[in-house]
């Protein structure tokens, strides 16, 4: 017998490892003659036994994992951050403004709803006055926390709690913030990174609720180089609110150096001092889908709506500079029964679609929605 912990690791027994190992103990016993066979009384309970203990051993091998960054999953993961003194990042909720025309001096409360065509409401967390002009601008935020709250600019046009002193809402601007919560693999690298960098920029960073991912760039040249100015750093973030980002990178960035971005934030100083602090963002490309399905008898009467989701799902843990890869698509949806064929069509605009996978930049990062996602 294998020994089952050795300076290789935990070696779980497969199932039919321990139904060989049962064998050979049942003719050890009852003698070598023994009728084992797959439709004998004698095999058929071996074979029964033997399920029953590979369920035990694939428990010990998962107790095993879970007290390692690198394997342990879900619940088990979360609980060796406190180690290093981090936590699994939750989802967070799509915010912005709001501008609302309606009957000038009317003061539209804080807690009204503001919705899209597809359903995704927010609410309204300031009260608005309309101004003499008759519009009026507010914050509002997703009732949803995840990228579903991420939306276009002017999508949210319908009033929830309707009123004859509002005419009409949009958002000038798209909403962003919204994050689903963070995945074991960003957790995971997130852990790493944290724990190899001690208490420094990036580790500030990290810290920030809803970043998944953060790099720091630097120059430490006198002249430009690969984009950067002299002596500046370049933060690349992808989560978290602007506002905090910008606030951690100013906590620790060293004194007379430039952050250097596409995004801005202004942060003001115990001094009243205001500092631009600048970090970029990755950039979102838009993943559509095409699915053509050919149910067998076992196919669910809702595995469309099903396949859609999952695709979603999938498409939405994807991180900085993963590609999307058909096989790895049509995988995923092996866990839906009752598919005899399927056919899966991606495009990056909507309009030209083809069997061919989708390559993301490494400052780039695939996204993807409900309505985006067509199963046939």
């Amino acid at each position: 017998m294998s020994s089952i912990l050795d300076k290789n690791g935990f070696k779980r027994k497969t199932y039919q490892e321990l139904k060989s190992d049962m064998e050979e103990k049942f003719k050890e016993g009852f003698g070598a003659d023994i009728n084992l066979s797959a439709r004998s009384p004698l095999g058929i309970l071996l074979m029964i036994f033997a399920w029953f203990l590979s369920l035990v051993w694939e428990l010990a091998e998962r107790v095993y994992n879970s007290a390692f960054v690198s394997k342990a999953t879900g619940v088990q993961l979360d609980r060796l951050g406190p180690y290093i003194g981090i936590s699994r990042n939750g989802s967070t909720r799509a915010y912005g403004e709001i501008r609302i025309k309606g009957t000038p001096g009317h003061v539209v409360e804080a807690g009204n709803q503001f919705k899209t065509e597809r359903d995704v409401v927010f609410d309204l967390t300031d009260n608005v006055e309309i101004g003499s002009d008759t519009y009026g601008i507010g914050p509002v935020e997703c009732t949803i926390a995840g990228e579903i709250g991420n939306i276009g600019a002017n999508e949210i046009t319908v009033i929830v709690n309707p009123s004859d002193k509002v005419e009409a809402v949009t958002n000038l601007e798209a909403t962003s913030g919204g994050e689903e919560e963070e995945t074991d693999s960003e957790f995971r690298k997130r852990y790493f990174q944290s724990g190899s960098q001690g208490t420094s920029l990036i580790d500030e960073v990290l810290e920030v609720p809803g970043v998944r991912y953060a790099l720091i760039n630097q120059n430490v040249y006198g002249t430009e180089h690969n984009g950067i100015p002299p002596h500046a750093i370049a933060p690349f973030v992808f989560g978290g609110n602007d506002l905090d980002v910008a606030a951690a990178i100013f906590r620790k960035k060293a004194g007379g150096i430039q952050s250097f971005g596409t995004t801005i934030v202004d942060i003001t100083d115990s001094q009243g001092i205001i500092h631009s602090i600048g970090f970029s963002r990755p950039i979102f490309v838009d993943i559509y889908v095409k699915v053509k399905v050919t149910p067998g008898d076992a196919f669910p009467s809702n595995g469309k709506s099903l396949l859609q989701q999952t695709i979603v799902d999938y498409l939405s843990n994807l991180s900085i500079g993963d590609d999307v890869v058909l096989s790895k698509l049509i995988r995923i949806t092996s866990v839906i029964e009752g598919i005899d064929d399927l056919e899966i069509l991606l495009s990056t605009d909507g309009i030209s679609y083809n069997v061919q996978n989708i390559a993301i930049g490494t400052d780039s990062v695939a996204r993807t929605s409900l309505d985006k996602v067509v199963v046939t």
